[in-house]
């Protein structure tokens, strides 16, 4: 008799099914996920009638591990700093668009269904969110996560994440308290800022440098295992505070993309992660029964309906009234028309009573699995799309939307201004969680022997130099008051933790004068310290290739943006002059930066011969982008991992009637030369130029776009551009 575990068994079909079908999926060029998802379908029809499936909740288990290590590697490749420049586009474009999909899941429940309320806020809810493994794992599967739409759509992504656990922990408040205020969804929202940042600080400030010592002293097992406990440890912690395990899951990858390691982890990482995602896609399609579907079947085409035409216009406005042109916005909306596993989530809280607790969930499944076949559909023809719907357009119209987007472009680009003052704001925030913790912890959750005026006394101590720098994070007199009196009434809060108001009110008042009068020079010595170990956690980790102030800005001007490529040793280039090469004149690319090794090769001469394993940052559409690729990538081999170019910038500079540029010719400016920048683009009376040549002239009031290091740009801004400069550029 076998001994052998079921479940053994069972993974043992589950995968061989999932890899015979997505393999023929392959071969028809469908994405793999699809192949996984028929897998599903049809091994849950045979398990019910033949039982050939016979742990299927150890199956689903084993799913839930394929949810973590996907957004555990999505937090790998897609680190705090970049999710930090999501931007204001990304953010109105996903509340703008998860906000008409819940009116719309609420009106069609309420009013053609005839559900009651809460039921109608639960399908609303889950129409709201997209699912972001489905659709990332499409982008990756079609080679489009490249393309300046993919980069948008992940912004927006993360946003819809951010909001979709909110309204998880609204919903699950509701359920419990059967009633949901406006101060009760504040409260949970404080306390998951409170608890996320709490955790980045921490992580930001440990997990670096642990990471860093088992990557110079151990071997890749080590570090598989001690990235594997990480992920898997902040997984239980999230849902130990009542959060998604994915969530931890994914902030403990964008913690460990900011370490040198993050290439070496997200290679490790990715065999566990296929393996994980296959079964988490196939236990979806498990779940569809196709013999109950007629009890759903009206209910789900509807809501799938509603999800395909509703979030294709919604995101599609989003990202027009946010400042997307109208081709990038129309593919932006094509390609979320998906819902996912935080719709799985939702329909699971069991909120609502009678038969609707068993209706939401085959119907959240039943939708995703119809829309998880269009995905890859819509986001192919997408381009298409865009284009043909673009050229139907009034003439009049077309060109109101194009200088909307060059509008919105322009108040995006001109942020320096606003820029220190948000840094201060965030420095403030961080420093308002680092003495939150503190307090908390010390009066709740550590058994500290002693009465509650030593924990306060300890917890005043140890926040002391956060408190400081709340203080004094701002220079200017009003945001300096305005801040300093919401510190004040902050820590007064934190105190009642400890004491009665009327005693919680002097000794805050009394702390902060100490603070201010007193202790001044040694809290700003030991602020200055924490915040100094922080950041050499970070950028310290970092190769020193890596060590540059931001990170290249991943859109370029109109529907023009900067994509890298990477040269293949066995290229037909290798070898070629960048002139001979002819990528502006066959493509219509520009070669804007080279990285050759450790070293920046910025505006290259025409002359410079392209090497095996350069890595070259081109700017271009993504058509111009795609139909170069294959020239300068062919053949096809294993793909290295490069860092990323840093340390650039994309910018425009308006040119003053006196500018001593008026009148000359890009060529005779020399701005390559002097400073090491290159004109991507001409901006004149509404009219655009993307990659002009050499001899274009400079009238006055041309906006020109240059790429090129940050410190260079902007003395060429300085000396050359403004009637006051200095500078002579020829």
């Amino acid at each position: 008799m076998s001994h052998l575990a079921p479940l053994i068994r069972d993974l043992a079909i589950l995968l061989a099914t999932a890899g015979i079908i997505s393999a023929i999926f392959q071969r028809l060029r469908l994405p793999v996920v699809l192949g996984y998802l028929v897998a599903g379908i049809a091994l849950g029809q045979a398990a019910r009638r033949w039982s050939v499936i016979s742990d299927f909740p150890n199956v689903r288990l084993w799913g839930e591990l394929g949810i973590i290590f996907l957004m555990f590697s999505l937090g790998l490749e897609f680190s705090f700093r970049k999710l930090s420049r999501v931007g204001l586009s990304s953010v109105g474009t996903a509340l703008f668009e998860m906000a008409s999909l819940f009116g719309c899941g609420f009106a069609l429940a309420r009013f053609g269904l005839h559900w009651s309320a809460r039921d109608s806020v639960l399908l609303g809810t889950m129409a709201s969110v997209s699912s972001t493994t489905i659709i990332l794992k499409t982008l990756d599967e079609l080679g489009l996560r490249t393309r300046r739409f993919a980069e948008a759509i992940f912004g927006v992504l993360i946003v819809e994440d951010l909001v979709a656990i909110l309204m998880i922990v609204a919903l699950t408040t509701l359920g419990q308290s059967r009633e949901l205020t406006g101060l009760l969804l504040l409260g949970s929202a404080g306390k998951l800022l409170l608890v996320v940042g709490s955790w980045f600080l921490v992580g930001y400030f440990v997990v670096p440098r642990l990471v860093r010592l088992a990557g110079s002293r151990g071997g890749e097992e080590m570090l598989t295992v001690l990235a594997t406990g990480l992920c898997l440890g902040l997984a239980v912690l999230a849902d130990q505070f009542g959060y998604s395990v994915a969530l931890g899951a994914f902030i403990m990858g964008s913690i460990l993309a900011e370490s040198s390691e993050s290439h070496r982890i997200e290679e490790l990482v990715k065999p566990l992660r296929d393996v994980f995602a296959a079964i988490f896609f196939v236990s979806i399609g498990m779940l569809l029964d196709l013999d109950q579907a007629r009890l759903w079947w009206p209910e789900a085409l509807a809501l799938t309906a509603l999800v395909l035409a509703g979030k294709s216009l919604f995101v599609s406005l989003g990202a027009l009234i946010t400042g997307q042109s109208f081709r990038t916005a129309i593919q932006i909306g094509l390609g979320m028309a998906q819902i996912g596993e935080f719709s799985f989530i939702i329909a699971g809280l069991a909120i609502v009573a009678g038969p609707r607790q068993e209706l939401l969930y085959p119907m959240a499944v039943a939708a995703s699995l119809i829309t998880s076949f269009t995905t890859p559909l819509l986001n192919r023809v997408s381009h298409r799309v865009a284009h043909r719907l673009e050229y139907q357009l009034p003439p009049s119209f077309r060109e109101f939307l194009n200088r909307y987007a060059a509008w919105c472009l322009d108040r995006r680009a001109d942020r320096e201004r606003r820029g220190e003052f948000y840094l201060r704001l965030f420095r403030w925030v961080c420093c308002g969680i680092a003495i939150t913790v503190i307090h908390v912890v010390l009066a709740e959750w550590l058994p500290f022997p002693g009465s509650l005026a030593v924990r306060w006394l300890l917890a005043a101590m140890a926040s002391a130099p956060f408190l400081w720098a709340m203080l004094r994070v701002f220079d200017r007199p009003m945001p300096a008051f305005g801040f300093g009196l919401l510190t004040v009434i902050w820590l007064g809060l934190l105190s009642r933790e400890f004491f009665p108001t009327e005693v919680a009110a002097p000794l805050t008042l009394g702390l902060v004068a100490v603070l201010v009068l007193a202790w001044t020079r040694r809290l700003e010595g030991a602020y200055r310290w924490f915040e100094k170990e922080l950041l050499s956690g970070l950028s310290g980790d970092q190769p020193r290739s890596g060590r540059r102030a931001d990170i290249i800005r991943g859109l370029a001007p109109w529907d023009a943006h900067l994509v890298r490529i990477k040269v293949h040793p066995n290229s037909e280039v290798v070898g070629f002059k960048i002139k001979e090469l002819g990528l502006r004149s066959r493509f219509g690319l520009n070669i804007v930066v080279i990285r050759r090794g450790l070293r920046f090769v910025v505006a290259p001469s025409p002359e410079l011969p392209v090497f095996p394993k350069d890595e070259l940052l081109v700017l271009g559409t993504d058509e111009q982008v795609e139909s170069a690729r294959t020239f300068l990538e062919h053949p096809p081999g294993l793909e290295e991992d490069f860092d990323p170019i840093e340390g650039f910038e994309l910018r425009n500079i308006n040119v003053d009637p006196g500018s001593p540029l008026v009148g000359r010719s890009l060529r005779d400016c020399a701005i390559r030369e002097r400073f090491g920048a290159m004109v991507v683009g001409i901006e004149r009376e509404g009219k655009r130029l993307l990659n002009p040549d050499s001899q274009a002239l400079i009238l006055p009031g041309d906006a020109l776009w240059l790429v090129g290091e940050i410190e260079k740009i902007e003395e060429f801004r300085l000396e050359a551009v403004t009637p006051s400069g200095t500078g002579n550029p020829g």
